[in-house]
């Protein structure tokens, strides 16, 4: 007599199928029209209120300048800074600072951020997009201009401005950038070169060894998937010794290779683990460096500081992960703000190049020291993000701005003529 197994066997198989396709199906419907959730041991099922509403689009669907800018201001006869420092926390929205600085220190907070004397709101928005990505973001505030959403400092037209570090560097200052995450990642390539397309990895860290910035400070990215699917990019990190020596750097891969190290720098760090977005030592480690490498320079500096890890943790919509970002981003804020502090000449700006899942913290009771926090979803959403200036320049960067009036604002304090500006 044949097993009747198989045929069970398939008929729970479709069960469970069928099951799992109501469930998700409840979930999708329900999250149109009303927050619930369900919650089941470890296995929390949720749905949130989501709907749309029109808005005023721009006139053919792009934008390239806003509407509102601070392009035009008269910085009058106040202090100038001889140095700037833009600190980007990626993915770090009001609601990862907010939250971080009471799951570390309680209700009362204790960040470097928070003794800004000077605070800001930016908005973010690309060029095509009301929530922005990486590549546009960083295109916006490194040149003055929108561009669309996975663009690195191209317009939709096909234009290339002028970016912040390659006018900081044809007017003699020093320039470095330093990041947790990949040098060929969307920020720090925004500042530094031109490309159609983010993913574009091997053409764009091939030309960023060629900008002979003072330094260059990132990772290996091998961890990175759509990195990993580069070969071509991977080739380029294989022979980055040769490559970087060829193109003038003093080459490094460990923080023990730091010490004694002169400008021009190249660091590309092995990752922290696993994580695609950690690499190298701590960021205040790294951030220490190169300020007292740049420090030196008699005309003057401007470097980028990034960390990506609240955006991956704001990606995987893990609150562990913020704090701990925030935690070592903050040092490294810190560390700025007393450097520049002890000189009295250089101004640090702390901002984000867009927000990151949502985060708010909807409970937390003083008794059982518990946080409930929830997030909107797991990609950028458009929310403004706050700004915080410390220094000599900082009182133009108050209230609310688009993210283009950052790299413009940056360059009138330093003296940069010129910006922003198109390539020929």
């Amino acid at each position: 007599m044949p097993s009747r197994f198989p045929v069970e066997g398939r008929r729970f198989v479709i069960h469970a199928v069928v099951t799992l396709a109501i469930v998700l199906a409840i979930t999708i419907v329900a999250g149109r029209f009303a927050p619930w959730e369900i919650t089941g041991g470890n296995v929390v099922l949720r749905a949130q209120r989501g709907m749309t509403h029109e808005f005023p689009s721009p006139e053919g669907g792009q934008l390239t300048v806003p509407r509102n800018n601070r392009h035009s201001i008269d910085l009058g006869e106040g202090p100038r800074p001889r140095n700037v420092i833009l600190m980007i926390g990626d993915g770090m929205g009001v609601g990862q600072f907010s939250a971080a600085s009471m799951m570390l220190h309680g209700p009362d907070g204790h960040l470097a951020v928070e003794s800004a004397p000077i605070t800001g709101l930016v908005r973010t928005h690309a060029g095509n997009n009301l929530a922005t990505d990486s590549a546009a973001a960083s295109t916006a505030m490194a040149t003055g201009y929108k561009a669309p959403k996975t663009a690195i400092s191209v317009l939709a037209d096909g234009r290339k401005p002028v970016t912040l570090m390659e006018a900081a560097k044809s007017s003699g200052l020093g320039t470095g950038v330093i990041t947790t995450s990949g040098l060929a990642d969307a920020t720090p390539a925004g500042f530094l070169v031109h490309a159609g397309d983010r993913y574009q990895y091997a053409e764009i860290f091939s030309a960023i060894l060629e900008t002979e910035n003072d330094i260059l400070m990132g990772g290996t990215w091998i961890h990175h998937t759509k990195a990993r699917r580069d070969p071509a990019y991977l080739e380029l990190v294989d022979r980055v010794d040769e490559l970087g020596t060829a193109a003038g750097y003093h080459v490094v891969h460990d923080e023990s290779d730091l010490a004694g190290t002169q400008p021009p720098v190249l660091a590309l760090f092995p990752p922290r683990g696993t994580r695609a977005d950690a690499h190298g030592p701590e960021l205040v480690v790294t951030t220490e460096f190169a300020l007292e490498a740049l420090g030196s320079r008699e005309t003057g500096f401007l470097a980028l500081i990034e960390s990506e890890l609240s955006d991956g943790s704001g990606h995987q919509n893990s609150i562990s992960g913020v704090v701990e970002a925030v935690r070592e981003f903050d040092a490294a804020v810190a560390f700025a703000v007393a450097w520049a502090g002890e000189r009295g000449d250089t101004l640090v700006l702390v901002t984000a190049d867009h927000d990151t899942g949502g985060l708010g913290v909807i409970d937390g009771d003083y008794e059982d020291g518990r946080a409930g926090v929830r997030w909107v979803w797991d990609l950028h959403t458009a929310q403004w993000v706050p700004l915080f200036a410390f220094g000599p320049g900082a009182e133009h960067f108050n209230g609310v701005m688009d993210n283009t009036d950052i790299g413009v604002l940056i360059a009138k304090l330093l003296g940069i003529d010129h910006f922003p500006a198109i390539h020929p």
